[in-house]
């Protein structure tokens, strides 16, 4: 395994192969790796990112894959398992950080995420991935995260996903169970709770900004998560602007979808099918992926 240094940082390219065992039980495709590559530097430090791709040098669709965690914990490394999953159906896979609440309040996650997509369309030779076939997905505060980067007008299109899916994810900020909310991470992640920044979260709020120009977003939900996790206003008005969306809601399945393999199965193939609807598997172009 070769060790590569910038500047403070270091990341990993994995040069040998990974075999795990998937969600159906059967062994995962040969798969290179590249961990912790910084992508962004912030005031608060570096941002990194994990590459998950089959082990060949075809140019392919590519899934960022964005944590949960209520935007005040977790890690990218608690979507590997997904990211693996997602090489076994063909994609490249990636599994990003961003700032958290105790560091940054709302938009600067979203800000991380485009810079993440603006990334890995710059780097995308070195990683195999068709620039113009990147797609997102999240759960929970992931999910929304996922929703609101295809929506949200950058100014940038580098940054705009190709697709979109959101797991367990809020959709619409002004919901009456956000706005009475006491929850302090709520007040954490939007500078305030409902009533006292009740502006911030309808910039906030995804729904607000569906536009009829946006990618296809699908939602996944669990049939025992909070009934806003159906995003059932979001679809509707993106179905009457036209733009495609879809919902797969997972029979038994709690907020945290992803937990019991029984429920990851589910969503992994509603993913691969609204990824394959509007990415397309893979490119048939070969191209040699060149390590930094």
């Amino acid at each position: 395994m070769l060790v590569y240094f910038k500047k403070s940082a270091f990341w990993l390219f994995g040069s040998l192969a990974i075999f795990c065992t998937n969600t159906s039980g059967q062994s995962h495709l040969e798969t290179k790796k590249w961990e912790n590559v910084p992508f962004v530097t912030r005031s608060s430090g570096e941002l990194h990112l994990d590459v998950f791709r089959p082990s060949d040098s075809k140019k392919r669709p590519t899934v960022l894959c964005l944590h949960g965690g209520f935007w005040a914990k977790g890690s990218k490394k608690f979507m590997h398992p997904l990211a693996l999953d997602l090489v076994e159906k063909g994609y490249v896979a990636v599994c990003s950080n961003y700032r958290l609440t105790d560091v940054a309040q709302a938009p600067a996650q979203l800000h991380d995420v485009f810079s993440a997509i603006r990334f890995l369309r710059e780097n995308a030779t070195e990683f195999g991935i068709n620039p113009q076939k990147v797609g997102v997905t999240g759960s929970s505060a992931g999910g929304y995260l996922a929703v609101m980067s295809a929506v949200f007008d950058s100014g940038d299109k580098r940054t705009r996903p190709n697709v979109a899916v959101g797991m367990g994810a809020q959709t619409n900020l002004l919901s009456p169970h956000i706005q009475n909310s006491t929850v302090l991470n709520w007040s954490r992640f939007m500078g305030g709770f409902y009533h006292e920044v009740p502006q911030n979260y309808l910039k906030q709020s995804p729904i607000a900004h569906l536009t009829n120009d946006d990618p296809p977003i699908a939602i996944i939900c669990g049939e025992y998560d909070k009934p806003s996790t159906r995003a059932n206003a979001f679809r509707k008005k993106a179905s009457q602007l036209g733009v495609p969306t879809g919902l797969t809601e997972i029979p038994g399945a709690p907020h945290g979808l992803l937990k019991a393999s029984k429920h990851r199965v589910i969503a992994i193939n509603a993913l691969d099918n609204f990824f394959k609807a509007h990415l397309g598997k893979k490119d048939t172009n070969s191209e040699q992926i060149t390590p930094r």
